[in-house]
């Protein structure tokens, strides 16, 4: 499922944890991926990947934007301590907007909470001249999938990429294995989010700079 806006377009697949979503450009190239199997959710000491959680998704064309959905239903049903399971949606609105895509995640306790994190992996493979701060990273994104960035071919197109958290990360991990720098997980919590009211957890500004070739060796 594809939501195109502006320079960019959100990439939904609904049938595995991946591409929730991924954000492609003007030619296709996968420039960054919102997981579902790599990005948790810990409420009350609980600690479940949105892929686990049901979802639902929504979108609003004529305004470029999306409304995903995860319920923590599931997690009662199939857990044998479901008392210690709480009841709770996790909504990630995403809008694209000319070069920019904002995604903005938000928890809706069904119940009465202690304490909600939230935990975003954000992918790609390889991140290229990757540099990162406390709340903002950035790369140059090719337009290589896995198996041919590890088999080292040469890119035909290099996109700079700037992810800004809005919201200042009370973590973050590099994730790298031989080949590069392929993932970054950032970890954020509330306590005692208000029941029936929707709160933020998390928010990103994902903006494309310059595009080109790379350059000679």
């Amino acid at each position: 499922m594809r939501l195109p806006g502006g320079s960019l377009t959100a990439l939904y697949t609904l049938n595995a944890g991946m591409n929730k979503p991924a954000l492609l450009n003007r030619y296709g190239d996968a420039l960054v991926e919102f997981s579902g199997w790599n990005s948790y959710v810990t409420v009350d000491g609980v600690t479940a990947d949105l892929w686990s959680h049901a979802f639902g998704i929504e979108l609003d064309r004529s305004g470029n934007r999306a409304y995903l959905t995860w319920s923590s239903i599931p997690l009662q049903q199939s857990n044998s301590q479901s008392r210690q399971v709480r009841r709770y949606q996790i909504t990630q609105i995403v809008s694209l907007k000319g070069d920019q895509a904002f995604v903005d995640y938000y928890i809706i306790p069904n119940e009465s909470l202690e304490r909600a994190q939230l935990t975003v992996g954000l992918f790609k493979w390889y991140y290229q001249d990757f540099t990162a701060s406390t709340d903002q990273f950035s790369f140059l994104s090719s337009d290589l999938d896995r198996p041919q960035a590890e088999e080292r071919l040469r890119s035909r197109r290099l996109t700079h990429v700037t992810v800004l958290s809005q919201t200042p990360p009370q973590s973050q991990r590099v994730l790298a294995n031989d080949f590069g720098t392929y993932g970054l997980e950032l970890s954020y919590a509330i306590p005692r989010p208000k029941p029936y009211e929707r709160t933020r957890l998390a928010g990103f500004r994902i903006s494309l700079g310059k595009e080109g070739a790379p350059a000679n060796p």
